[in-house]
């Protein structure tokens, strides 16, 4: 080979080792995988997002073990970088399901005040029996102090309580929560276990959207007195509100037969029944999570570990990983957008099967911009 054409093929060769280094650059990446965290099922960033919350569920057999769970705080550098700042940041918890932040004050409450929705007809004591007794059950809110872990108010919304949020209706089941910008706060109601109580209660799947100005009302122990109920055909199990829209986004699972996933949205205070929600996919793989990228796409955890974006209303296309790599028992997972572009996100994995790899930890995946 002459000199000429063996320079060229030098300049190819490094051409191609760089063109291959920007593609993968490009594509998804796992940066970090956290672990020491038990059963981690819900995540959050701070809303400054300098900060990770994680939910820790600690189950037994017969159900969720009462006063064994805990919230995990995390440190997130500006490069994306996730540190344990304390595992065990909120302990003594029973049931935690879910949180967000306040956008709003409410009194005495102050803006950014952690908000947690607790509580499971499926709990047991230490001894293993499960608490058919509704009176050893809180099923409501906790207002936590993400500064200093501590717990600000308890609301108690089971049947127990004397606070009821439509009627006869209270919490049973709930199965998430997230607020709107104006304050208005919206519960995910599976209606399910309420045959376990010793007095057996009735309940439905549905969202309840309870108004700013009666969230107030349940922190003052008062009776909220604008309340209401949107119906669904199935368990919702995730929602998050988006703003540029004032849309509510929310998945729900069918569960008899072959379980099923689909998401929905629906103009936030204007619920008119259940045909005036929007399908965005349907039919699915069973759904675990939902966030919305700044991209305005949809961003989708299958129960069986997939990431993966809407393809017209019933089909999906998964986020490719080099090399492949899906999530184990995927929970409620977290979305920040970078200033370079790219997206952080916190995938906690529940599975316990830490003999092929995969253990209780939270997954940080970084999205290149575009996403």
């Amino acid at each position: 080979m002459t000199q000429k054409p063996r320079f060229f093929a030098l300049i190819g060769m490094a051409l191609a080792v760089f063109c291959a280094g920007l593609q993968a650059q490009n594509r998804p990446q796992v940066t970090q995988q956290l672990d020491g965290f038990l059963r981690p099922t819900a995540a959050v960033f701070s809303p400054d997002q300098r900060y990770l919350f994680v939910i820790n569920h600690s189950q037994g057999e017969a159900g969720t073990l009462r006063s064994e769970s805990f919230l995990s705080k995390l440190s997130v550098d500006a490069s994306g970088q996730v540190s344990v700042d304390s595992m065990r940041f909120v302990t003594s918890l029973t049931a935690p399901i879910d949180m967000d932040f306040s956008p709003v004050r409410y009194g005495n409450v102050p803006q950014g005040a952690l908000f947690m929705v607790v509580g499971s007809p499926l709990v047991q004591d230490s001894a293993g029996r499960a608490l058919k007794d509704l009176s050893r059950i809180m099923i409501g809110l906790l207002v936590i102090d993400p500064n200093r872990g501590r717990v600000i108010k308890k609301i108690d919304l089971s049947p127990n309580s004397k606070v009821t949020l439509d009627g006869k209706q209270s919490l049973l089941a709930p199965s998430s929560l997230c607020f709107d910008t104006k304050g208005n706060l919206y519960i995910g109601e599976s209606g399910v276990g309420g045959h376990m109580f010793d007095r057996r209660q009735p309940g439905r799947p549905g969202i309840w959207r309870i108004d700013s100005e009666s969230v107030q009302e349940l922190l003052s122990d008062g009776v909220p007195k604008k309340v209401e109920f949107i119906r669904t055909t199935s368990l919702p199990s995730d929602m998050i509100y988006r703003e540029s829209e004032d849309m509510l986004y929310f998945i729900t699972n069918h569960t008899q037969g072959r379980p099923s996933g689909s998401v929905f949205r629906i103009e936030a205070g204007k619920y008119e029944g259940i045909e005036s929600m929007q399908t965005i996919v349907r039919g699915i793989t069973a759904l675990s999570g939902i966030q919305i990228t700044p991209t305005n796409r949809v961003l989708l955890v299958g129960n069986s570990g997939e990431l993966m974006f809407p393809k017209g209303k019933k089909d999906t296309r998964s986020i490719r990983f080099r090399p492949q790599r899906d999530f184990s028992t995927p929970g409620k997972f977290a979305l920040a957008p970078m200033k370079d572009g790219s997206i952080l996100l916190a995938v906690p994995e529940q599975s316990s099967d830490a003999g092929l790899g995969k253990g209780q930890r939270v997954s940080i995946v970084t999205l290149p911009s575009g996403y």
